[in-house]
């Protein structure tokens, strides 16, 4: 009687640490998914003050140089550029 249950404990054991092992995985597998979204997210300022600079710029272009005008048109992009008071 003792061996079955010294032999249920000890399958019962390796079991419970087999789901520790693949839940520490899964975790891992999520944490690091978190964290690319996390260093996404963290990029989007600074992404926004490029953007704005780019647009800037493709409309300062776009006023100065008239055949970056005529490329923009046949794109259909249609760039203004606004000036701040």
């Amino acid at each position: 009687m003792q061996k079955i249950l010294l032999w249920s404990l000890a399958i019962t054991v390796s079991i419970l640490l087999l789901v520790n092992l693949s839940l520490g995985i899964n975790t891992r597998g999520s944490i690091s998914k978190i964290q690319a979204i996390q260093a996404q997210v963290a990029n989007g300022p600074q992404m926004e003050m490029v953007l704005r600079n780019l647009s800037i710029r493709i409309a300062m272009a776009g006023e100065k140089d008239q055949a970056f005008r005529e490329l923009l048109k046949k794109h259909e992009l249609n760039v203004k550029l606004e000036e701040t008071k």
